[in-house]
This record gives structure tokens, C-alpha cells and sequence, in this order.
């Protein structure tokens, strides 16, 4: 797999919305983004609920924190039954909810979708994150 030339030493998150912390998104990332210097956040490991729940326990201000240290997000995330993972789109409404989202602003941000066959779930899940990083001020770039 070709690493984009959109990719630079920036300092690059890459979120793996997968159930597998090293399963095949995360070779997939760390294939894309051979050559850079990034942090690898598993989803998985942490309790983000829905918007409109609110629990204790709730992680999403860790995420946030993480999210807020760096420049370039890449989103990576499986494909279950044809869409993308619970993990990431709960994530994307949660930070599209949130009080402060301008900490988004100018941040770059990217998403790969890895499964047997994608291809039916690679556009649509484009253009959601190109539809996010628009409203929230983000600057999408392909991989």
C-alpha cells in the first residue's frame, strides 16, 4: 500500500475505530502511515456513550484531550454490515455535539475504511467525514 503524500511529520492521531486494537485497521494504519511519527488511539478501550447519555464513567473528555495535543487526525475503522463502526460514529456525533468544537478548527483529518470489500462503504463514509470536517471548520484531506 502506497503511503499519500498528504502525510507529513505533523502530529497525526490515528484512531482506530475497530474492536481489535491490532487487528487489520491497525496494519492498515500503521501501512499507511509508515514513515511518520503518530499515536495510536484504540476506541475500544475506552466507554464513550451516546449523545444524551450521561454516565460517570463516561471517557469522551480523555479522547477530547488527546484529540485537542495534535494536528492531523486520521480515522481508520472497519466495515460492519455495510457501514462504518458504532465506535467511530459515535464518536463523530459526539464531537459534533459537544460544547466547544472550535478546537477543531484547522485541524486536518482523514479516514480509511478497511474490510474483504469496501468499496460499496468507502464513499459514503467519505463523504460523512468530509461533511464533518466542513461543518466543524476541519481541513479533509484524502489518503
Amino acid at each position: 500500500m502506497k503511503r499519500s503524500n498528504q502525510l507529513n511529520n505533523d502530529n497525526i492521531l490515528f484512531i482506530n475505530a475497530s474492536q481489535n486494537r491490532n487487528g487489520n485497521t491497525a496494519q492498515t494504519g500503521r501501512q499507511l502511515l509508515n514513515g511518520t511519527q503518530y499515536q495510536q488511539l484504540d476506541l475500544v478501550d475506552y466507554k464513550i456513550y451516546q449523545i444524551g447519555q450521561n454516565y460517570p464513567d463516561d471517557q469522551f473528555a480523555e479522547v477530547v484531550d488527546q484529540i485537542q495535543r495534535v494536528q492531523y487526525l486520521v480515522l481508520g475503522t472497519p466495515v460492519y454490515w455495510h457501514a462504518i463502526s458504532g465506535y467511530l460514529k459515535v464518536l463523530l456525533e459526539r464531537l459534533s455535539q459537544m460544547d466547544n468544537p472550535d478546537i477543531l478548527r484547522g485541524k486536518k483529518i482523514s479516514v480509511f475504511v478497511q474490510g474483504a470489500d469496501p468499496s460499496d462503504t468507502e464513499k459514503p463514509t467519505k463523504n460523512i467525514v468530509q461533511r464533518f470536517a466542513n461543518v466543524l471548520g476541519m481541513d479533509y484531506r484524502e489518503l
